[in-house]
């Protein structure tokens, strides 16, 4: 989102950039009247430099759509002083709010968005609202000597806002927006492919177990059988069973099902631990969730600590889940040999987790470096937290 809000604000220079241009050629004009509202473009776009360097520090959604917000309600009442002062309702004012609203409406939440159009509705019926009742001064923008249609200043002015001021320049943020979509949608299908090898991965992974361990076993316990050893016989078929229960405790741990997210991550950590030897601690609070939140919580440690596992060279992981008014936050972090988050890409793993959290409307963050391990936070909102059940 954020390298997408970055192509908006390479749009917003764009367009003021024109919006700057048209404004030194009207000023170039013979008996184009001055007015202090040229110098609105030119401000507005140095606004753009202070508010972009907050956007790309900023660390959460949330957050980040809370400082595009306050960039374009701010704009909104540039724009109704700049309509003010060309004219009210007597020009093409009603335009100016044009992209304002598309970006608050693209980008976004719905009530910020609503909140943003109110404005930009709000600035314009106040200004035409006052000027008609003569509470504040209606400024001209042209002479008004002549008809309009027979005003080459006004002709002019208005073709060139018209025709470059918008219509270009809605061409090229149609485009962008249409860019972006795109960059999506391959996205999308190249997550699609991966998660299908993955798939296809996985059912080598589970056909090879059963045929080397399991089926192996069933055979070697079926000669015992026939050789005359039930004692060996017995004994393999309880490995047998034994593998089949973990390959199913793999595939779809029973304790998630039955007593919850807690009992699971502890059972979770505890394999890794005896397993690997790195020292997990889970700090999970009681009772239980919705299941869909459950899963997604634990799919998301499970692969924090494979990952912990095996490309970090862990020692210690710390597992933490706390219950909020909103729903469930969770963090892990190892004390691995960390990474570049820029140059990781967008591995199964990774992308795997996002699309958990993102599915039900959560949002993850990865922070790491080169040597100083791996810190995973989440959130994921929650209208049933079910306290009650243990």
């Amino acid at each position: 989102m954020r390298a997408i809000v970055d192509r908006t604000f390479l749009v917003r220079r764009v367009t003021l950039s024109v919006f700057c241009a048209v404004t030194l050629i009207v000023l170039g004009m013979p008996g184009f009247p001055f007015n202090p509202v040229f110098a609105v473009p030119f401000a507005w776009l140095l606004l753009t430099l202070p508010f972009q360097w907050l956007l790309r520090r900023q660390r959460t959604l949330r957050s980040l759509q809370n400082v595009h917000a306050a960039f374009l309600a701010l704009e909104s009442v540039l724009v109704t002083y700049l309509i003010h002062r060309l004219g009210g309702v007597a020009w093409v004012g009603i335009l100016f709010y044009l992209f304002t609203v598309i970006y608050a409406n693209f980008f976004l939440p719905p009530l910020a968005g609503y909140v943003v159009t109110g404005l930009a509705l709000l600035g314009f019926a106040l200004v035409a609202v006052l000027e008609m009742m003569g509470l504040i001064p209606h400024y001209l923008p042209f002479r008004g000597d002549v008809p309009p249609h027979r005003d080459p200043v006004r002709v002019v002015a208005t073709v060139l806002v018209g025709g470059v001021g918008f219509y270009a320049v809605l061409a090229f943020t149609v485009r962008a927006f249409a860019t972006m979509y795109e960059e999506r949608r391959r996205a999308l299908a190249e997550l699609s492919a991966r998660l299908l090898t993955a798939r296809e991965e996985e059912r080598v992974r589970i056909a090879r177990r059963l045929h080397d361990e399991l089926g192996q076993t069933l055979a070697a316990a079926r000669w015992a059988l026939s050789g005359g050893d039930p004692a060996e016989a017995e004994r393999l078929l309880s490995l047998s069973v034994d593998g089949v229960r973990s390959l199913a405790r793999e595939l779809r741990p029973p304790l998630l099902d039955e007593l919850g997210l807690g009992p699971a991550l502890e059972a979770l950590a505890e394999s890794c631990a005896a397993s690997t030897g790195i020292a997990v601690e889970v700090d999970v609070p009681p009772g239980r969730f919705p299941p869909e939140v459950e899963t997604a919580a634990y799919r998301v440690v499970q692969e924090a600590l494979e990952n912990a596992q095996r490309h970090a060279a862990a020692r210690r992981v710390e597992i933490r889940l706390a219950r909020t008014r909103g729903g469930i936050v969770g963090e892990v972090t190892d004390d691995g040999q960390g990474f570049d988050p820029e140059r990781a890409g967008s591995g199964l793993g990774l992308s795997g987790m996002k699309e958990w959290v993102g599915l039900l409307g959560g949002e993850l963050r990865v922070r790491s470096r080169p040597g100083k391990g791996t810190h995973v936070t989440f959130s994921i909102p929650c209208h049933d937290p079910r306290p009650d059940r243990g």
